[in-house]
């Protein structure tokens, strides 16, 4: 017996596991040429090749034979990592990222989120634009506390993820499903650090505000393309996490500018030591002569990996998706165990409950169907 599986999604799982075609086909006991094949539609596949390649990926089976009900199109992704990374080390947050999608959209049936502007276009220097964002946003010059929970109310899609990489610390970008536009911000969840994640989040709220509808993503960019968007990006992040007067005017209140009126600083601006120095070098607060020296001391004293107060302060988990799930399960619109079922009959795509744990923000073991269940006792 054989059939015609979703090629696409055969791609999809194969490059999540992070496996070329070569490697899944000495997995799965075939020549390379078939999973090319099976990858572009133009063969027919096994079934017993197929419990293979379902084993093997470990995706669920209507994952490979079904098609989308409704229309999905990824609109590019805006990456924060190093240069270093690789494609492959890339590839499997796009999963994640339409999970995310997906699972929003089902649950705007039932639950009223905050509305994102989709027609944001701040066509300005990083610093002006992140001066206009706080003023839609209704902000004033202070410090800010908890840009997940800002970033969430208005709007946007933030998940913590395990990206299975340490150069990658974010991604963010538009997705849509049907006629509805999202935007999606994937954290790596396992390099969490309060101040520094911060940044990374602004960093994505940049390109959210700046370059979504103006460029390319980064995925389509190269070398020194890639190095502006990032660097607009950076200070647009440092100009919304610490505007220009107010926290000027903090540095300034010091007769001197030295290490520690930055270590005194940051459990206020809730941004690490260095961001700090960047901000204060950028604001011509400090000349290059006390830059260096600041950035000597920050590396002598250990900090490029770990500065001092990191554990004082721990990062918020997103809300915005665990929270309508719980609500929904609270009033018996769906179960965990249900959810893929919900997803496949609306959507026609399905994802490994591993996905959606981590997408939702729950525990695995609540995907697991009850072995044991209390006796009914009249």
């Amino acid at each position: 017996m054989s059939l015609r599986i979703n090629g696409k999604r055969l791609k999809e799982a194969r490059l999540f596991n992070h496996l070329t075609m070569s490697a899944l086909a000495d997995q799965i006991g075939v020549s390379k040429q078939a999973i090319s094949k099976y990858e572009h539609n133009k063969i027919e596949i096994s079934s017993a090749v197929f419990q293979k390649i379902v084993q093997v990926l470990n995706f669920p089976l209507y994952f490979f034979t079904d098609f989308e009900k409704v229309p999905y199109q990824d609109d590019g992704t805006f990456y924060r990592s190093r240069l270093t990374a690789t494609q492959s080390e890339k590839q499997p947050s796009k999963t994640y990222k339409k999970a995310a999608a997906y699972l929003r959209d089902y649950f705007e049936n039932y639950i009223d989120f905050p509305e994102l502007d989709t027609k944001l276009e701040l066509e300005e220097s990083p610093e002006n634009a992140a001066n206009e964002l706080r003023r839609i946003w209704n902000l004033d010059d202070q410090p800010i506390s908890d840009i997940v929970d800002l970033m969430e109310r208005h709007g946007l899609i933030i998940v913590n993820v395990d990206f299975n990489s340490n150069k990658i610390d974010a991604r963010s970008g538009y997705v849509e499903i049907g006629e509805k536009q999202y935007y999606i911000v994937l954290v790596n969840g396992k390099k969490q650090n309060f101040f520094r994640d911060q940044f990374t989040l602004a960093h994505e709220l940049g390109h959210y505000a700046m370059h979504a509808k103006l460029y390319h993503p980064q995925e389509d960019l190269m070398g020194q393309d890639y190095r502006n968007i990032e660097n607009e990006a950076n200070q647009f992040a440092s100009a919304f996490l610490m505007p220009k007067d107010s926290f000027k005017s903090d540095l300034t209140k010091n007769r001197f500018i030295n290490i520690d009126t930055f270590i005194n600083l940051k459990s206020k601006w809730n941004v690490s030591i260095a961001a700090m120095v960047h901000r204060a070098h950028d604001l011509k607060l400090i000349d290059d002569k006390e830059y260096i020296k600041l950035q000597k001391q920050i590396s002598y004293r250990g900090w490029r990996t770990k500065e001092i107060m990191d554990d004082e302060k721990i990062m918020s988990e997103p809300k915005a998706l665990n929270q309508a799930f719980e609500l929904l399960e609270e009033h018996g619109v769906v179960h965990p165990k249900d959810l893929n079922d919900k997803l496949r009959e609306m959507y026609g795509i399905v994802f490994p409950n591993e996905i959606l744990s981590q997408t939702l923000g729950i525990d695995l073991d609540k995907f697991r169907s009850s072995i044991v269940h209390l006796k009914i006792i009249d």
